[in-house]
C-alpha cells in the first residue's frame, strides 16, 4: 500500500475517476470540485487530497483541508470526504491516511484535527473524541470530532536497559490470528506494566533467530494513537536501526493501529 497526494500525481484524471466510482454522493461531489478546480476555492489553497492505493486500486481517500462544511468557525484543519471502498473495509485502512495527516498536522504545528460527520461511533476508533455539534452549510446539525495532537516524552524510558521473556518468538503465529506470523521476536518486560494492565510489550531487534529471553536497551517507543498500549522497541546490541526499518518490521501487527514512533 502507498499513500499519495493527488496534486503531485501526473495521472490525476485517472485517480479522480477512481474517486467517482465510490457509491457515495459526497465522493462524486469531491470529484466534481477537483475536475472544475473549485476544490481549493472551497476548502482552502493549501488543502490536499490523500489517496491510499495498491498499484492501480484505490483503497481509501480523504481530504486535509483548511475548511470543511462548517461555516463561521475558527476550527482548523479538517479531515473530510473520508471513504474506504467496501472490499477493503474491516481493517481500518482509512486509519493509515488519518495517521499520515496527523503526522503532517503535527509537523505544521497544529494542536488538533477536526472532523465533521453524522456518524457516531466511527471516529472514536481512530482516537478522536466528540467535541460539539455545529450547523453545517445546509443548516443541519453536524457532529464535530476532535483528534488532539499529542507530544509524548519518553526520555525516561529510551536508553533504559530492560529484560524479560519472549512469548511469541520469531516465526511463530499469533494466538488468535494464526495467519499472522511474527517476523521479529515479541515479548514483554518483566515486572513493568502497561496501560492495559499487562506487562509491557516489546519488539526485540538484533537477531534473526527465535529466542525465549532477552536483555537489551530500549531504542524507541511506538505510541498507539487509538489504543491504550505503547510498544517498546528493544535492541540486543548497539547496531543502528533506522525509523523506516523499525516501522517496516513491526507493520505486520501495527498496520491495524494508528501510531507514531518516538526515538528520543
Amino acid at each position: 500500500m502507498e499513500i499519495k497526494e493527488l496534486s503531485e500525481l501526473e495521472n490525476k484524471p485517472f485517480w479522480i475517476s477512481k474517486i467517482k466510482e465510490a457509491d457515495w454522493s459526497a465522493a462524486k461531489y469531491l470529484a466534481q470540485l477537483l475536475e472544475t478546480n473549485e476544490f481549493y476555492n472551497l476548502c482552502g489553497s493549501s488543502s490536499k487530497v490523500f489517496l491510499l492505493t495498491d498499484n492501480t486500486d484505490l483503497i481509501s481517500f480523504c481530504t486535509y483541508a483548511q475548511k470543511d462544511d462548517i461555516p463561521n468557525t475558527e476550527l482548523t484543519p479538517w479531515i473530510g470526504f473520508v471513504y474506504t471502498f467496501p472490499q477493503f473495509r474491516g481493517k481500518r485502512r482509512i486509519g493509515k491516511l488519518i495517521e499520515y495527516i496527523y503526522r503532517l498536522a503535527k509537523k505544521e504545528g497544529h494542536n488538533a484535527l477536526y472532523i465533521s460527520t453524522d456518524q457516531q461511533g466511527l471516529y472514536e476508533k481512530f482516537g478522536a473524541t466528540y467535541a460539539c455539534s455545529l450547523k453545517d452549510i445546509h443548516g443541519e446539525d453536524s457532529l464535530i470530532y476532535k483528534l488532539a495532537i499529542e507530544h509524548k516524552d519518553y526520555s525516561s524510558i529510551i536508553r533504559q536497559t530492560v529484560k524479560g521473556k519472549i512469548d511469541r518468538p520469531l516465526g511463530t503465529s499469533h494466538p488468535r490470528h494464526p495467519e499472522m506470523i511474527y517476523p521479529i521476536n515479541y515479548g514483554y518486560v518483566s515486572n513493568v506494566f502497561a496501560g492495559d494492565g499487562a506487562e509491557q510489550d516489546v519488539y526485540v531487534f538484533g537477531t534473526d533467530q527465535p529466542i525465549h529471553e532477552y536483555e537489551g536497551k530500549v531504542i524507541a517507543v511506538y505510541h498507539r494513537l487509538n489504543d491504550c498500549e505503547d510498544k517498546w522497541i528493544v535492541a540486543l546490541d548497539d547496531s543502528p536501526h533506522t525509523d523506516e526499518e523499525i516501522l517496516e518490521k513491526i507493520s505486520f501487527q501495527e498496520q491495524y493501529f494508528m501510531g507514531e514512533l518516538y526515538t528520543s
